[in-house]
C-alpha cells in the first residue's frame, strides 16, 4: 500500500508546487504591520529574559514567487526590576527581508524567508541601562510562513523566525508573528 501511495503523493507535491504564487499579493507593491511575540534564548544575569511582545511594518516588492521587504522592528525584549522603577530593553531594527513562496494552491501560500537588519537597543528610561547595551548591532536569521488570502489584495501572514542580534547579549530570538498585507 505504502508503495503505491508514495507516486501519488510525490505527483500531488509537484503539481501544487508548480502552481502560481496566489496567496502572495498580486500587486507589486504592498504594505504589511505585524504584531509579534519573541522569546528570547539567552540569559544575562542582569536582566529578566522573558517572553515580550513588539511589532513590525514593512513595505514589500513582489515579482512572481520573490519578494522582498524593507521595514521596521520594536520589541521589548529585556526587563531589569530595580528599587526605583522597571527598566525595558526594546531591539529596534531596520530590515531587508527576502521571501520565496514554496508552493500555493487556492488563496494559500508557504514561504520561506531571510532576514538581515540593524539597529540597536532602547532603554527605558535611557539612563539606567549598560552602555554597551545601546550600540549597534547586526541582526541576521530566517524562518517560514504562511499567507492566506482573505479578500482582494488582501492577505493574512502567519510567521515564524529565529535570529540573532550580535550585541553584548549575543542573544537569539524565536518570534511569532500574525499580521497583514495590503496590495497598493
Amino acid at each position: 500500500m505504502r508503495v503505491r501511495l508514495a507516486p501519488l503523493l510525490a505527483a500531488a507535491a509537484l503539481l501544487v508546487g508548480t502552481a502560481t504564487a496566489r496567496g502572495q499579493s498580486l500587486q507589486k507593491f504592498s504594505v504589511q504591520g505585524s504584531g509579534a511575540v519573541l522569546f528570547p534564548d539567552a540569559v544575562d544575569p542582569s536582566y529578566q529574559s522573558a517572553t515580550k511582545l513588539g511589532f513590525e511594518a514593512q513595505i514589500r516588492y513582489t515579482h512572481s514567487r520573490w519578494s522582498v521587504g524593507v521595514g521596521y522592528q520594536r520589541s521589548t525584549v529585556y526587563k531589569i526590576v530595580t528599587g526605583s522603577g522597571d527598566v525595558s530593553v526594546s531591539l529596534s531594527l531596520i530590515f531587508v527581508e527576502p521571501r520565496y513562496v514554496i508552493t500555493s494552491t487556492g488563496g494559500v501560500a508557504f514561504y520561506a524567508a531571510a532576514r538581515v537588519g540593524v539597529g540597536s537597543n532602547i532603554c527605558n528610561p535611557s539612563t539606567d541601562c549598560k552602555d554597551d547595551v545601546t550600540r549597534s548591532n547586526a541582526s541576521f536569521g530566517g524562518g517560514g510562513g504562511m499567507l492566506l488570502k482573505v479578500a482582494p489584495g488582501v492577505a493574512l501572514d502567519l510567521g515564524a523566525q529565529y535570529f540573532r542580534v550580535s550585541n553584548s547579549f549575543n542573544a537569539g530570538f524565536t518570534m511569532l508573528r500574525l499580521g497583514f498585507g495590503i496590495g497598493l
